[in-house]
């Protein structure tokens, strides 16, 4: 008699169990798929408002700022996701962003605000405020050099 059940060969592992390993893997793909796209459009729309609000410009300019590396040392990084607000009124864009910055000497934060198009940008607020000694070194002088 045994070996007989020896001779009786065993079903694999997925004719056995493919009544639930298929709807339980299909679910679990489109969850895995959901859950991607929905963290790629955070991130894409995260990217297109921090572009949008000229912080990714400002840093280059910061990171080249005589007085600025002079605080913070060298290299100076942004340190996390700032906040970016960006509204419309009657056609006029307003942007106002704040960037953390770090140096290996201290951080800080980078301060824009902007109204006007791309085209016509005026910027009313363009520093960095150094967090350790509320120093505010104004970066306005920068924009005249590049035009």
């Amino acid at each position: 008699m045994d070996n007989q059940n020896e001779l009786i060969e065993k079903p694999s592992w997925w004719k056995r169990n493919w009544k639930w390993a298929v709807p339980v893997g299909g679910c679990l793909s489109i969850v895995v798929i959901g859950v991607i796209l929905i963290v790629g459009g955070v991130f894409a729309f995260a990217n297109k408002i921090k572009t949008a609000s000229g912080s990714d410009e400002a840093l280059a300019q910061v990171q080249s700022n005589q007085e600025v590396i002079a605080v913070l040392g060298e290299p100076i990084e942004s340190d996390g996701f700032g906040s970016f607000n960006i509204s419309f009124n009657n056609g006029e864009k307003r942007t106002n962003a704040t960037t953390p910055i770090k140096g290996p000497n201290g951080t800080g934060v980078i301060h824009i605000i902007t109204s006007g198009e791309d085209d016509e940008k005026v910027y009313e607020v363009y520093n960095v405020t150094i967090d350790d000694s509320d120093q505010v070194i104004d970066l306005s002088p920068l924009l005249l050099e590049d035009n």
